[in-house]
């Protein structure tokens, strides 16, 4: 069967087909819509999106490169990008790079091979520089981790000012009552993230900034747990610590409770992210929430807005939040 013969059996123009086929039905009707989509469902009718976009120049295929399937916050932002994306006629192919920066230069050239639309991009914690990103021609839009891309007009961003969200994550905790709060987060965090948050916070509270206060590894419940421990026999009279995210927050909870050291009552924890595993946890997690289903959709809806209305890509900041549970 070929898009001819659907419109004959539909009773519609080729073009008609075409647009409801494309996402690009705004101004059909519902009635017409749906009987040209039965006519397709019908038919098992299956439309070869490489060879259209030969012909057309789009695909409607988006890219997803995320750096760590297993981490519960990327596949949040995963459904939120596939959501707005079915919701306007797109589909997605999703890129697990394992953090590992010679597979995200992989991704990004798989992806472009099958001629997708667009792509949003989480890069890995080590990974690709600036340049070999705005050297891609393809629209991009770049989640969660702040790339300096100069305002390429091809590029935008969508991320959680994560900076702000662990200085006030500190100040939460010395406003709790703890005076020797330590940090546990990644090896890879620089000056513009999570470190220079909680150093910010220290410095502004008056509380001291020592080696002996933090722990940088990876960001996953291993590195909570080792670190918890490492810092506590380094310094003994720590009473609070800032997690970079919620899985290493996971870990330092559970080196705390095998010790015998209450949660909050004698080290108070607070983590970032607000997956769902934070509401399972003994004591239940208090964390600083980031959107993460807000962050794909918007991701997603700016990339498609640039695809196929020519809107401006752009640099936009969500809001996160505290979540008050247990562990404060």
């Amino acid at each position: 069967m070929t898009i001819k013969d659907i419109a004959r059996e539909a009773g519609v123009s080729i073009t008609t087909v075409s647009k409801v086929m494309n996402g690009r039905d705004e101004n059909i009707s519902d009635a017409t819509r749906d009987r040209v989509k039965k006519v397709i469902k019908d038919n098992n009718y299956i439309t070869n999106a490489v060879a259209r976009g030969l012909k057309t120049k789009k695909t409607n295929i988006i890219g997803f490169v995320l750096p760590d399937i297993v981490n519960p916050y990327y596949p949040e932002i995963a459904r939120g990008i596939e959501d707005a994306a079915r919701d306007r006629g797109f589909g997605v192919i999703f890129c697990n790079t394992d953090n590992s920066p010679e597979r995200e230069l992989e991704c990004l050239q798989f992806l472009k091979s099958k001629m997708v639309d667009g792509i949003i991009y989480t890069r890995t914690l080590n990974g690709s520089d600036a340049e070999s990103i705005t050297n891609v021609k393809t629209p991009i839009v770049i989640v969660d981790r702040f790339v300096d891309t100069h305002r390429k007009k091809n590029i935008g961003k969508v991320f959680v000012d994560v900076t702000k969200a662990i200085y006030e994550s500190t100040v939460k905790l010395r406003k709790a009552g703890c005076k020797n709060i330590a940090l546990i987060s990644s090896l890879y965090t620089t000056k513009s993230d999570r470190y220079f948050g909680y150093v910010q916070a220290m410095e502004d509270l008056k509380l001291p900034v020592c080696e002996e206060l933090i722990y940088l590894d990876e960001f996953n419940v291993e590195t909570g747990y080792k670190g918890a421990g490492v810092l506590l026999e380094k310094h003994k009279d720590i009473d609070g610590i800032v997690c970079g995210n919620d899985l290493i927050a996971i870990g330092a909870l559970d080196m705390l409770r095998e010790n015998n050291i209450r949660v909050p009552e004698d080290i108070k924890v607070i983590g970032l992210d607000n997956i769902y595993l934070s509401n399972f946890t003994n004591p239940k997690l208090s964390t600083m929430e980031q959107p993460t289903l807000e962050v794909g959709k918007t991701a997603a809806n700016m990339l498609i807005d640039f695809i196929k209305e020519g809107k401006p890509l752009y640099d936009c900041v969500l809001n996160h939040k505290y979540i008050q549970r247990e562990s404060v």
